[in-house]
């Protein structure tokens, strides 16, 4: 007889949906071994997180990534390139656009690698 039995069980299941998802499991069994000793003995006491939720999250955010990098490139394209939109009002409104863009670039790509994986991995 295996240590582990046969495999899944529907008691198994059941119990584990009656303690609420993720059984006896917290938010920081994700936690990397190396960076346990910066979490705080707070963050024991909470469940971890649905992993539809973290799918969910990610889609998110990579379809306002994608929306947000194209529609700032095109911001900075027709505002750059067309000579009559080069004011000095305008100047703004390309810089608010390059700054969102380059925040987007940078972080939309990190989140949704972070809810694939369901906890920090870079």
């Amino acid at each position: 007889m295996s240590v582990m039995g046969s495999g899944p069980s529907y008691a198994m299941w059941a119990a584990q949906r009656a303690a609420g998802f993720g059984g006896n499991m917290t938010v920081v069994d994700k936690v990397p071994p190396d960076m346990l000793h910066m979490v705080d003995a707070y963050w024991y006491q909470f469940p971890p997180m649905n992993p539809l939720w973290h799918g969910i999250l990610g889609f998110t955010i990579g379809v306002l990534g994608f929306v947000s990098i194209m529609g700032n490139g095109m911001v900075m394209y027709i505002f750059s390139g067309t000579k009559a939109l080069r004011t000095p009002s305008n100047l703004l409104v390309v810089n608010l656009a390059f700054s969102d863009f380059l925040m987007m670039v940078t972080m939309s790509p990190a989140m949704v690698i972070n809810c694939y994986y369901e906890t920090w991995v870079l």
